[in-house]
């Protein structure tokens, strides 16, 4: 997937789990930077290194010990970073590429194979559904 796309997608999600309006856009907002998070990893062992849920686990764990280490309890922030990087995993799956998504324990790919990370038609659909998303959400806090 490109970026866009993820971005998109991780903010769309995270806007679900906030309580009100305010929370659910501070979820949108952290939930889409860390759905991008895990293309860090473009140099270094590309769909492993970063695209796995044990390093999703240790990043959501380490925000959570700094947040609460300055003062900040908000469970919210470590819970839209998860769900952020976790949608960017798991549309990765959908590419032929997949992912190593028990990496480091194990080395196998997982993958639904519909497409290239690059294909037009499945990024377009993907960022059709995030913005049905968002739309359908800040409705519900208009009403």
């Amino acid at each position: 997937m490109k970026g866009v796309t993820h971005l998109l997608l991780g903010a769309a999600v995270g806007l679900y789990i906030g309580y009100d309006a305010l929370s659910s856009i501070t979820a949108s907002m952290v939930s889409g930077a860390s759905a991008l998070i895990p293309d860090l990893d473009l140099h270094m062992g590309h769909r492993k290194t970063l695209h796995n849920i044990f390093a999703l686990a240790v990043f959501t764990i380490i925000v959570s010990i700094i947040l609460d280490h300055i003062g900040v309890r908000n469970e919210l922030i470590p819970k839209a970073v998860a769900l952020g990087w976790l949608t960017h995993i798991l549309s990765d799956v959908l590419n032929i590429q997949g992912v190593h998504l028990f990496y480091p324990f194990s080395e196998y790919t997982v993958s639904l194979k519909i497409a290239r990370s690059d294909s037009t038609a499945l990024n377009i659909l993907v960022s059709i559904i995030s913005i049905i998303l968002i739309a359908l959400r800040i409705l519900r806090f208009t009403y």
